[in-house]
């Protein structure tokens, strides 16, 4: 958890760029700080790693005030991403991801099994990719690297400085739905700046709007678009998103194809199924199409040594479910209380149609706008 206790920063020139704001973030969690430039979102995020430090107030982390604290021994605990990425162009890509273990003190076995797994994790094949310099990547590759660098070291918070900012809208809009996915799996605790509203809305669990050094709005994403608290809020997020939003049913925002196994598959199957697709989950159908299950990458894990069994013997049956033409709000509110990241949608007869993600939420959202 990080907590931030009427903290403020003025500089000499009498200039204020926070004002006594308290924040608190909780593990686990993605939160996006975004408002207009100067508002202090940079930062405020740039005080929790001590780049910046704050002119009174509080900072803590899990407790302790991070003013007590080694500022080096605090940022090799803490990963960082920023715009221009910062990879070393003399160095591999396995040395680049390897830097802060090394200071750290981690054995060479250790973390270069754990920057395959990374790499594996973000797309990128190791036995092709780990011994090329930079300059032989792409600018999206280059920023998978700079993220699964800042997870290297197994930091519980993560800041990432408009990471995305420079890319081209298809490498960023794909390095958004990467983070999503890869948030599921390691469930770090993100301090994300952004200067793009349509960014925040598809990628936090939290926004944090600010304006002149001060916090105006906290909240997830959803209640920011119902219920705006002023008309900055209502102008920076563009009024006319909630509207249209309130028209939409499951059947418009949901992934139309989403990954399926048979109940009779082995385990073996449903892994290669999940590494193919990147997923962590699979929806078990029988011939009709008729939703039975969902296995998970935890279920798989724990029974793989088992030949005998199949993806029926070891799927979740009691899952949620909404039927085709629910609203979205219903099907938001059900992913609220279950902790869900994706929602089965079924016919009347119960076969599958689709899977609300929150991806596709935000995306079909934006597309009306």
């Amino acid at each position: 958890m990080i907590q931030f206790i009427n903290v403020s920063k003025r500089y000499n020139d009498g200039t204020s760029a926070l004002n006594d704001i308290d924040l608190e973030i909780k593990a686990g969690e993605l939160v996006t700080l975004i408002g207009p430039s100067g508002c202090g979102k940079t930062t405020t995020m740039k005080m929790i790693n001590r780049l910046v430090e704050p002119t009174s107030g509080q900072i803590l982390i899990e407790g302790k005030d991070i003013s007590r604290i080694n500022p080096v021994e605090l940022r090799r605990n803490i990963g960082y991403v920023i715009q221009h990425i910062g990879l070393f162009p003399h160095m591999t890509i396995k040395e680049n991801v390897a830097v802060v273990p090394k200071l750290k003190g981690v054995h060479r076995s250790s973390y270069e099994r754990r920057i395959d797994e990374l790499m594996e994790m973000v797309g990128l094949n190791p036995d092709q990719y780990r011994d090329r310099y930079p300059a032989e990547l792409s600018g999206g590759q280059q920023q998978r690297i700079g993220v699964i660098r800042a997870l290297a070291a197994e930091p519980s918070i993560i800041l990432m400085d408009e990471p995305f900012s420079a890319l081209d809208p298809i490498s960023r809009e794909q390095l958004q739905d990467e983070l999503i996915r890869l948030q599921e799996e390691v469930k770090k605790t993100i301090v994300f700046v952004s200067h793009d509203m349509d960014e925040a809305l598809k990628i936090a669990d939290r926004i944090v709007i600010m304006q002149s050094g001060e916090i105006v709005q906290m909240d997830t994403p959803d209640r920011i678009l119902r219920r705006p608290k002023n008309d900055f809020v209502r102008t920076f997020i563009g009024g006319n998103r909630l509207h249209e939003s309130e028209q939409l049913t499951v059947d418009d925002v949901m992934v139309d194809n989403p990954v399926t196994v048979s109940l009779t598959r082995g385990l073996a199957h449903g892994a290669k199924l999940m590494k193919q697709f990147r997923v962590t989950s699979l929806l078990v159908i029988d011939k009709n199409r008729v939703l039975k299950g969902i296995v998970t990458k935890e279920s798989l894990e724990k029974e793989f040594r088992n030949e005998d069994l199949s993806l029926q013997d070891i799927m979740k049956l009691d899952i949620p479910i909404v039927q085709t033409g629910t609203g979205i709000a219903a099907a938001v509110e059900l992913m609220r209380q279950h902790g869900l990241y994706s929602l089965p949608v079924v016919h009347p007869d119960g076969s599958l149609a689709g899977l609300v993600t929150n991806s596709s939420l935000i995306d079909a959202l934006l597309k009306q706008i």
